[in-house]
């Protein structure tokens, strides 16, 4: 079990660290944009949407690695004078919450994206990027933080009921 819950760990360890570098390219992509529409008077038609689309995916897909090092946003004014196991407890109701919305999610990306691969969606600017493959990332990102909260659930199930992690 310890195996397949550091696995989870790993994968959504991996995809937080991947995307990391999207910051990096959406940051390079406005300082482009900025430098061409101020300095050069030539502002691009696709560097404004084209961040959008990226920011898009990175806070899409950066849920599982958020929830793996609990950075989510949290209410810690009562929570942080809990105990572990008390902690352990909450969460393994509040839980429940966040599945059930995670599957909503899932399930609607699921129609969303199969209707926009199958018709081959496109933006309605004039540059007209293909929307089909960002919104195919919805489904996965929910799919990744599903996964990772199976993984926490487990963990935290392990708490309310022994007192102890499981590592």
């Amino acid at each position: 079990m310890r195996r397949v819950l550091r696995g989870i760990d790993a994968v959504s360890d991996w995809s937080g660290k991947s995307l990391s570098v999207l910051v990096l390219v959406l940051m390079v992509l406005l300082v482009v944009e900025i430098t061409l529409r101020y300095v050069f008077n030539s502002p691009t038609i696709w560097a404004h949407e084209t961040s959008q689309h990226l920011f898009g995916v990175y806070s899409v897909l950066a849920g599982a690695y958020l929830l793996l090092h609990s950075e989510h946003v949290r209410m810690d004014l009562v929570y942080g004078r809990f105990s572990p196991r008390r902690k352990a407890i909450i969460d393994s109701i509040t839980y429940l919450v966040f599945f059930l919305f995670c599957g909503l999610m899932l399930a609607g990306g699921l129609q969303v994206s199969e209707h926009a691969v199958r018709i081959m969606e496109k933006s309605f600017t004039p540059w007209a990027p293909p929307l089909y493959p960002l919104k195919c990332t919805v489904p996965l990102g929910a799919l990744l933080i599903i996964i990772q909260g199976i993984a926490n659930y487990i963990r935290v199930i392990h708490m309310a009921i022994t007192g102890r992690e499981l590592a």
